[in-house]
């Protein structure tokens, strides 16, 4: 199961509270409270099941709205339920199911670098990341389009790793000091980076097996897309974002000061965010 944001308390509390209620519609009673216990039941059953609240989400920030965040918990129940699984006994199927997972990637990867723009400190990296999100919103569209175009939903297969990674990379904003998140965040958005190229490599594969040479063609300019951006904030997280993590040079708020403390000799030793690609 992917990570939620409950704790194992509160999954408890939620799954007993949810059985209460649906029991309780089950006695007599007005059809308006039974319709009500039965609803309020089932939303706290799947609260605890899957260890996600849409509600608390929307409270803490983690979604945009209400909307979205009970949105994530009722695709998180299906998920979980293996709701619209189906046989992947040929090849076509399975680039179908690639795709699917690859549009849910590239939409909860988007909606995540919308919501942490925030929490970001150093203006080059805000703008990197904003840029990258651009482009991730209209590859999300271009994917709802091609598997359109096969008569196929793009929500059927939702990607429960990045869900994971998603939430790792939540937690991070939570929990690390202002000092280094962003060394952090660029650490933990090189990780779904790396998810996704991978993923990219395996789907444009299967599409050329397939003769399929656009759709090849396009997912493979995608990777090659995430593999600059990639390669872009590792530089930058190699010139500014961990020197000044480690407290040594390169305190200024521009990249041109982040060189000059480089050729001064001023700079730390590279976190894991600056590992070589």
């Amino acid at each position: 199961m992917s990570s939620g944001n409950l704790s194992p308390t509160e999954r408890w509390v939620s799954t007993l509270a949810g059985f209460g209620l649906i029991l309780g519609a089950t006695v007599r009673g007005s059809w308006l409270r039974r319709l009500t216990f039965a609803a309020g039941g089932a939303t706290l059953l799947s609260r605890g099941l899957v260890g996600y609240c849409g509600m608390k989400a929307a409270l803490v920030g983690d979604a945009a709205s209400l909307g979205e965040g009970m949105h994530e918990q009722w695709q998180r129940m299906r998920s979980q339920a293996g709701a619209g699984a189906v046989a992947i006994d040929t090849l076509e199927a399975l680039l179908l199911a690639e795709m699917q997972e690859l549009a849910s990637g590239t939409a909860q990867l988007g909606r995540l670098l919308d919501r942490i723009e925030r929490s970001i400190g150093h203006n080059d990296l805000q703008m990197q990341l904003r840029s990258y999100a651009t482009q991730l919103h209209s590859r999300e569209q271009d994917l709802e389009r091609i598997i359109a175009s096969r008569g196929e939903s793009a929500f059927r297969h939702p990607d429960q790793a990045m869900q994971t990674l998603i939430e790792e990379t939540r937690k991070m904003t939570r929990v690390a000091d202002p000092a280094v998140r962003d060394a952090a965040l660029v650490d933990s958005v090189q990780r779904i980076i790396h998810y996704q190229i991978a993923a990219q490599g395996s789907a444009a594969a299967h599409a050329k097996a397939l003769g399929r040479d656009e759709d090849s063609a396009r997912i493979a300019e995608w990777a090659d897309r995430d593999k600059a951006t990639d390669a872009s904030l590792t530089e930058l997280a190699k010139a500014l974002l961990n020197p000044r993590a480690a407290g040594r040079g390169a305190t200024g708020t521009t990249a041109a000061g982040a060189a000059a403390g480089i050729a001064a000799g001023t700079t730390g030793a590279a976190s894991p965010a600056s590992r070589a690609h």
